[in-house]
């Protein structure tokens, strides 16, 4: 008989510096051990040893810790004192906060060298000001991509030449105060932008409202602006006019073209921002009827998964994996989408790969009228994922249908519509779309032959209601077949 664990798991403590500690990678966990045995950042070695503890038990998967435990291991002798413990633990947070920061500065060449330039600019070191002032620069250049940080580093260096030189004083030497005041204007124009884009994008969520100054007197000024001199302001201005303008076409187009050629360049986080905001207005399209941009939809995707700018930290976000597939076989590629979820599967979270590869898998089955093979994946598969169990459902629906298996159909959708009605955390809407296509196949299955007249009504009711119909456009297809 195993001897019960004096700690079980649900007394395991986890406060901020551990849930800190948990997001970091592995090779950051050594990087800060490094860091914390620098006596210049920190000279308690009890801060390190705790540190030390609970990355050990971040490596094993632990949740949490016992405190009493972690305490005596830091003092084997002495009893448990909860407040200096969370004294410590406080100290090595701020410790935790400070390297984060290092990590940050350390990846950012020209953000160390604009540091340098400000030390020697604010003591006043003339000596070291032409290098100090010519490595910011440099530095500053060795950028593939002008961002809105872009922008903001090249105003600091020319801010801080405008100091040093004391143009304040000399009134007779020509300063640089243009440079100053462009680079100012264009990391003021995408940053407020941006925060427009995010305003109009949260309106037609939220009832928050909001109050941005001089917003118009910006865009009335940038339509006369030669904004594709300047590529970061072009994609961001022509992104927020698809949101101004969403009948301009030309727009959207022109958004495209920029992309296309900056899009590898670009911070990441930046360009995924903008490819979302590609699709919303790619979706809203489709939405409205307009088939051109589902193909508009996939290609857009698809360039964004082969340039990598998808994979985020290496994985593939499975709504995304679902929404390129699905795009795919609406198009009728079949094959590219079967060959997608194959390759791309590894991509996926290890935690939700399997049932992503299984549900999409199975969907391109259903459009390639592999009905067995569909079965094989489905039948006795139960989803956690509510949106996975709902599509899968459906799918075996139609499945059932298209194999004429009737007596397993008709217990399926009973199965199905029972589901539904004692699902209460299914959004009404949404619950009643399946439940209409419960409802119209099993009507379709008790068509009598050769009853045009009710098939004649039962697709005017499908076409009143398909809204709120799932798989409403199989539903008229298998009624066209009836006649």
């Amino acid at each position: 008989m195993s001897r019960k664990d004096p700690h079980p798991e649900s007394e395991l403590h986890s406060n901020k510096v551990y849930q800190a500690l948990r997001y970091l990678e592995s090779a950051e966990h050594k990087r800060l051990l490094k860091y914390l045995y620098s006596p210049y950042f920190n000279q308690s070695k009890t801060l390190t040893s705790l540190c030390e503890i609970l990355l050990a038990h971040i490596e094993k998967g632990k949740p949490g810790f016992n405190r009493e435990k972690v305490w005596k291991a830091l003092f084997p002798k002495e009893p448990f004192d909860d407040v200096n413990f969370r004294k410590y633990c406080s100290d090595l947070l701020k410790l935790v906060g400070q390297f984060m920061a290092q990590e940050l500065i350390s990846q950012d060449r020209s953000r160390q060298s604009i540091d340098v330039l400000d030390f020697v600019v604010q003591r006043k070191l003339e000596p070291l000001f032409n290098g100090a002032l010519r490595q910011a620069r440099s530095d500053l250049e060795r950028i593939s991509y002008r961002s809105l940080e872009y922008y903001y580093k090249a105003y600091s260096i020319e801010r801080n030449f405008y100091t040093m030189m004391d143009f304040d004083v000399k009134l007779d030497v020509r300063s640089n105060v243009e440079d100053i005041s462009n680079n100012l204007d264009l990391f003021y124009w995408i940053e407020k932008i941006k925060l427009y884009i995010a305003v109009i994008s949260q309106k037609k969520t939220r009832t928050h409202q909001y109050d941005l100054k001089f917003i118009n007197e910006v865009v009335s000024y940038l339509r006369n602006y030669p904004i594709e001199d300047v590529p970061a302001l072009a994609i961001y201005y022509y992104a927020l006019m698809t949101l101004l303008e969403e009948d301009d076409v030309d727009h959207y187009y022109n958004l495209r073209r920029i992309l296309n050629r900056y899009i590898e360049l670009m911070p990441q986080h930046e360009s995924i921002e903008i490819i979302d905001s590609v699709l919303h207005y790619c979706t809203g399209k489709i939405n409205q009827g307009n088939r051109a941009f589902l193909q508009e939809y996939f290609e857009v995707c698809e360039e964004a998964v082969q340039k990598g700018v998808f994979l985020f930290k290496g994985e593939l976000a499975p709504w995304r994996f679902n929404n390129i597939i699905a795009a795919a076989l609406r198009l009728g590629k079949l094959e590219w989408a079967e060959s997608f979820a194959q390759d791309y599967m590894q991509f996926l979270p290890k935690d939700s790969r399997q049932n992503a590869y299984t549900f999409n898998l199975a969907r391109v089955y259903l459009y390639q009228k592999k009905y067995d093979k569909v079965l094989d994946l489905l039948r006795d598969i139960e989803y956690e994922d509510i949106g996975y169990n709902l599509i899968s459902k459906a799918i075996l629906t139609i499945t059932y249908y298209e194999l004429d298996e009737l007596d397993a159909l008709d217990s399926f959708t009973e199965s199905f519509r029972v589901f539904l009605n004692r699902h209460k955390n299914i959004p009404q809407q949404l619950g009643r779309s399946y439940l209409n296509l419960v409802k119209y196949v099993r009507r379709i299955t008790r068509l009598a032959p050769g009853d045009k007249a009710s098939v004649e009504k039962l697709r005017e009711e499908i076409v009143r209601e398909k809204a709120s119909t799932v798989n409403h456009e199989w539903l008229l297809e298998k009624l066209d077949a009836l006649g």
